[in-house]
C-alpha cells in the first residue's frame, strides 16, 4: 500500500509513505558441511574437497529423514570444477549423504590470490536452501631454495691512504650475481653497504643460466661495499668488496729510485742535489701522513 500524506502545514510538497512487507526468518533443515585437508592449492593443480548434507530437525540431524538434495558448486575465479549434480539421503544412511567437489586453479593463476569455493545444496520441492563457503590460497610451489651467487669480476682503485685526499678519487667493483639454471631468477639487487651508484645488466651464460653483471662505482671516502641479491622466491644472497689504498711499498720504491740517483764522488762519498732533497723531503711527508 502507498500513499502520500498532504496533512501537515509545515510542508510545500506532499510526504510519500509506504507500508512494507513483513519479513519471515526461518532456520534451515539442510545442513552442509566441508573440510578440506588442504587450503592451498597449486596453480595447475586439482584438490577434492569432500562435503556432507544432513537432514536437521531443530538443529539436530535427524536420523531417519530420507530426500533429494540438488548440488551446486561455484567459485569467485570461475576455475574449472565438477561436483554432483544431487545427491540422495536413503533410508539408513541416519539422515546424511556425502559427495565430493574438485576444483582446479590454472597454470596461469598467480601466486599469493586466493580463490572462494561454495557449495549449495537445495531439497527437491525448493522450498529450502543451505550452503557452506571455503577460501582457498592459491600458493606456487617453492623448488628454489638456494640463494643467489655473488663472483667478484674485478675491484679497480687507486685510492690514496690520506683521509684529506680521498674526495678527488674513484674506485669501482663488478661482480656477476646468478641463481643458478633451476634458480627462479634475481629479481633485484640493492646496496646494503656503501654510498656509491650501483649500475646493472643481463647476459646469458652459454649454460642458460642469467648472469646480472652489478657494477658500483664510489668515491674513496667509502671504500666498502656490500651488495644484496635477492631472487623471486625470496633468497637473498650478499656480495661484498673493499677498495685498495696506495701501500707504503710504492712510496718505498720510489725513495730506492732517488737513492739510486744520488751523484757519488770520486772519493766513495755522495753529493746530493736540491731536487733530490725536495724529493725525499715530499716522500718523507707522504709517509708521515
Amino acid at each position: 500500500m502507498k500513499g502520500e500524506d498532504g496533512s501537515s502545514t509545515s510542508r510545500s510538497t506532499a510526504t510519500s509513505f509506504q507500508r512494507q512487507a513483513s519479513t519471515q526468518i526461518k532456520t534451515s533443515s539442510i545442513s552442509v558441511t566441508a573440510q578440506a585437508s588442504n587450503t592451498n592449492i597449486e596453480p595447475g593443480s586439482t584438490i577434492s574437497v569432500p562435503f556432507t548434507v544432513s537432514s536437521t530437525t531443530n538443529g539436530v540431524v535427524n536420523d531417519s529423514a530420507t530426500g533429494m538434495f540438488t548440488v551446486r558448486a561455484n567459485n569467485d575465479r570461475s576455475y574449472t570444477s565438477t561436483s554432483p549434480s544431487s545427491i540422495t539421503i536413503a533410508s539408513g544412511d541416519e539422515g546424511t549423504a556425502n559427495g565430493t567437489v574438485t576444483l582446479t586453479a590454472p597454470a596461469s593463476a598467480a601466486s599469493g590470490t586466493d580463490v572462494t569455493l561454495t557449495i549449495e545444496a537445495e531439497n527437491a520441492a525448493a522450498t529450502d536452501i543451505n550452503y557452506t563457503v571455503l577460501r582457498f590460497s592459491v600458493v606456487a610451489k617453492v623448488t628454489d631454495i638456494t640463494r643467489p651467487v655473488c663472483q667478484t669480476v674485478s675491484s679497480s682503485s687507486n685510492c690514496p691512504s690520506s683521509s684529506s685526499l680521498c674526495a678527488s678519487s674513484q674506485w669501482t667493483f663488478i661482480a656477476n650475481l646468478t641463481d643458478g639454471i633451476n634458480g627462479t631468477g634475481i629479481e633485484s639487487i640493492t646496496i646494503r653497504k656503501g654510498n656509491g651508484t650501483l649500475n646493472t645488466s643481463t647476459v646469458a651464460e652459454a649454460g642458460g643460466a642469467d648472469v646480472t653483471v652489478a657494477t658500483y662505482s664510489a668515491s674513496c671516502c667509502s671504500q666498502n661495499v656490500e651488495l644484496a641479491a635477492v631472487d623471486n622466491v625470496g633468497n637473498v644472497g650478499k656480495c661484498a668488496g673493499q677498495a685498495t689504498q696506495t701501500t707504503v711499498a710504492t712510496t718505498l720504491t720510489a725513495i730506492t729510485a732517488i737513492t739510486a740517483a744520488v751523484n757519488t764522488t770520486s772519493t766513495g762519498g755522495h753529493t746530493l742535489s736540491i731536487s733530490h732533497c725536495l724529493w725525499i723531503s715530499v716522500v718523507v711527508s707522504l709517509l708521515w701522513k
